[in-house]
């Protein structure tokens, strides 16, 4: 009975050291360290902290969620402010290509061909003469400067492609050199390159030299014409093979010889 019991005692203590693989920090199945850290509250602690850190990750995976909504809508503006610009640059051109075709076109059509022009003398009288119709010719002149000044404004904006720019820069400075001879008829170039037409001016100017400026394949108009010509073929261009933001805010152009790759 004894040594029955000695065996049972042997055994058991002997389980408890043997079931140990740390030192005695296991007591029938439990780790005393993890119990010590339970019972001092540092358990509870950490599982706070990892709750804490997991919920700020997933708080912050939805405003990068948020942030890429919002990258992708911007890049969708400016995308399509770059179109917009595009268009207003292919259109301005195209109006300011008619109106220098109006004033450059000749034979029966041209507005420089003379006709009787009547006219009422302050007595209120009317005289009658052969004349140039100066009235539809300032309209077209003065006409023809407003959309070069709208070309201008929209081909400046930072839409414009290398070639618009280019062509552009030859017209303005195509009518700088002409200058001297625009101020003769009453058409001033501003500082910034615009045209002003001053009315009386004009209409009291020498029809031959405004007819010189103005008509024919040769003309300033002409030249100002081919450029618009060009701008707006750039314009279309761009507009048909891409013409867009990057995702550094620059702009991809087909220009470069490679059709833009991507929009964000």
């Amino acid at each position: 009975m004894s040594v029955y019991m000695n065996t049972n005692y042997s055994s058991l203590f002997s389980s408890l050291s043997g079931g140990s693989s740390s030192g005695g920090s296991n007591f029938l199945g439990i780790n005393l360290a993890e119990y010590a850290s339970i019972k001092s509250g540092a358990y509870g602690k950490a599982l706070k902290a990892y709750y804490a850190k997991n919920s700020t990750s997933k708080v912050s995976g939805s405003n990068s969620n948020d942030n890429k909504t919002k990258e992708t809508n911007s890049s969708k503006l400016k995308k399509d402010t770059a179109k917009q610009a595009l268009s207003e640059i292919k259109n301005d051109a195209s109006d300011l290509y008619s109106a220098a075709n109006k004033l450059t076109t000749t034979g029966s059509k041209s507005l420089f061909n003379k006709k009787d022009i009547t006219t009422t003398n302050e007595d209120g009288t009317k005289t009658t003469k052969n004349d140039y119709d100066r009235d539809a010719i300032y309209s077209a002149v003065k006409n023809f400067a407003k959309e070069y000044n709208a070309l201008i404004d929209s081909a400046s904006s930072d839409a414009a492609g290398k070639s618009t720019s280019r062509s552009l820069s030859s017209m303005m400075n195509l009518t700088d050199v002409f200058k001297n001879q625009l101020a003769k008829v009453g058409i001033t170039v501003e500082s910034d390159g615009k045209l002003t037409v001053d009315e009386e001016d004009f209409k009291k100017a020498d029809m031959l030299k405004v007819k010189g400026l103005f008509n024919g394949a040769n003309s300033y108009a002409s030249n100002v014409g081919g450029y618009a010509s060009t701008i707006g073929s750039s314009a279309s261009s761009d507009l048909n093979y891409g013409k867009t933001y990057t995702s550094s805010g620059s702009y991809s152009s087909f220009e470069s010889g490679l059709s833009y790759n991507s929009y964000f």
